[in-house]
């Protein structure tokens, strides 16, 4: 399998910015366009991103031309073709987004260069050589393997960030593994938890996101060079090979079907979406967490910012922009769909769109990952305030209804007796921990004693104790879990 000399990642580049000038492009096929029409459809301003990809789909496609057909494709100039690639590619590593472009797109530039390049080492024959590479193959499929082999590899680089952050969230709630903390519904006091327990609710979100973009993956893991401009070619290639040699798990069925299908392109954005909108709730609780008026958490200095006028202030300003990200990213699937539902079999211009949405929901979700891993690892719980906030707001009250239960009161009953009885607490200013036996007893004689050593927070917790629920030995097993889960993950 084809594997080129270290450089950026796919997500690296995709963060990198646009180039800022396309001088005086040539094209390819020699066509003269009107600088209006040549600006406004040239895409290499950004798909020079993919260079990297091209060299590599390139030189699977020498590499099998020179086997499958060495009468168009002799092996010598196959092999002189792979190394001016290499050098290609070493050129733009060097020179990123401060490339002078050389083509409208990158399929472009670096034919253009290739040929330039071989025509100074044999002069009088290169140009040619370079000329035969495009044999047996159309720009798109030569665009659309390119996007397939780097959504791949941004996939696999998403999901090693939503792992790192998944370790960080495991580690506080091992640092925190005991500690009691306020659970809500509706941004309402509701029942005491585990802060480990609410940590691995996210542990537990972010691993349907790494689902997610497994499947992404294997979408997009399909071979579409052999497919040519939509019917296929008359040369008598080998895809099989060119799939081994580029690392495809399957090569595209139906050649129209492979040169127009973006729907992996689709699947990777929509996984970044539902992982952003995943980490913007994460960094709701944590601004919510970390207000006075909650007072749960502490946030590192360096994490959060600074006011420039306010000298106490430290503003939570990645998460906030993690909540402001996500409609962007979110506003990418509906780009990518909206594009596709009017392009008529087979290709069309407008997929040329589908890059920008991918470069920029990939790179937005990984700087996301990134903060808000930086916050989990330095996050710091107020343990005594997380404590008695679990008390807080009467929310053990369904413990006392569920222990008239167990003395044979039917449900309802039980919960409309609490209702009173904390309605008439709440009005005295008293908590359910202050009641006495005589009091509870005064709205059912069901109440004793033992009624008293429910109400507590670390009991009410402790009581939990079913598959999926808080109880501290729940939650040790889910942590065990989670943990040989992320390391099964890790496994090659």
């Amino acid at each position: 399998m084809i594997e080129l000399p270290p450089g950026p990642s796919a997500i690296d580049l995709a963060a990198a910015p646009n180039l800022a000038s396309l001088g005086g492009l040539g094209t390819v096929t020699g066509a003269s366009l009107d600088p209006a029409v040549f600006d406004y459809t040239a895409s290499i301003r950004f798909d020079w991103k993919l260079y990297r990809e091209d060299i590599r789909g390139s030189i699977g496609h020498v590499r099998m031309l020179a086997q499958a057909v060495p009468g168009v494709m002799a092996p010598s100039d196959a092999a002189e073709i792979e190394r001016a690639l290499l050098e290609i590619c070493a050129e733009i590593d060097d020179a990123r987004h401060t490339l002078e472009p050389l083509g409208e797109d990158v399929h472009s530039h670096v034919e253009l260069r290739l040929r330039a390049l071989l025509e100074q080492r044999f002069p009088g024959r290169g140009e040619e050589m370079g000329r035969r590479l495009h044999t047996a193959r159309s720009r798109n499929d030569q665009v659309a393997t390119d996007t397939r082999l780097w959504c791949k590899e941004a996939t696999h680089e998403l999901g090693e960030h939503v792992m790192a952050l998944q370790t960080a969230l495991l580690e506080r709630a091992r640092t925190y593994e005991q500690a009691l903390f306020p659970g809500y519904t509706h941004l309402q006091p509701a029942q005491p938890v585990l802060f480990a327990h609410h940590l691995l609710a996210y542990v537990d979100m972010l691993e349907r996101d790494l689902d997610r973009l497994e499947r992404a993956r294997a979408a997009a893991d399909v071979l579409p060079l052999g497919a040519a401009a939509l019917a296929g070619t008359t040369f008598a290639i080998q895809r099989e090979l060119t799939a081994r040699e580029l690392g495809f798990g399957a090569i595209g069925a139906n050649s129209m079907d492979v040169v127009s299908d973006r729907d992996f392109a689709v699947e990777l954005v929509l996984s970044c979406a539902l992982l952003m909108v995943h980490l913007s709730r994460f960094a709701e609780d944590i601004v919510l967490w970390a207000s006075d008026e909650f007072g749960l958490i502490h946030l590192s200095s360096a994490w959060a910012e600074g006011s420039s006028i306010m000298p106490q202030k430290r503003n939570p300003d990645a998460a906030e922009l993690t909540r402001g990200k996500t409609g962007r990213v979110i506003g990418h699937v509906q780009s990518l769909l909206t594009m596709l539902k009017g392009v008529p079999m087979t290709y069309g211009r407008d997929l040329q769109e589908d890059k920008e949405s991918l470069f920029d929901s990939t790179a937005t979700a990984r700087a996301a990952l990134r903060a808000l891993t930086v916050a989990t690892r330095t996050l710091e719980l107020n343990v005594e305030r997380a404590a008695h906030r679990a008390e807080a707001g009467y929310s053990t009250a369904t413990d006392l209804a569920d222990y008239l239960v167990r003395a044979g009161v039917p449900f309802r009953t039980a919960y409309d007796v609490v209702k009173r009885l904390v309605s008439d607490a709440a009005a005295a200013g008293k908590p359910l921990q202050a009641l006495t036996a005589p009091e509870l007893r005064r709205y059912h004689d069901a109440f004793d004693a033992g009624a008293l050593n429910v109400v507590s927070a670390a009991q009410a917790v402790a009581a939990r104790d079913v598959p999926g629920g808080t109880a501290p030995r729940r939650v040790r097993e889910a942590l065990g879990a989670a943990e040989a889960r992320l390391a099964a993950r890790r496994t090659p």
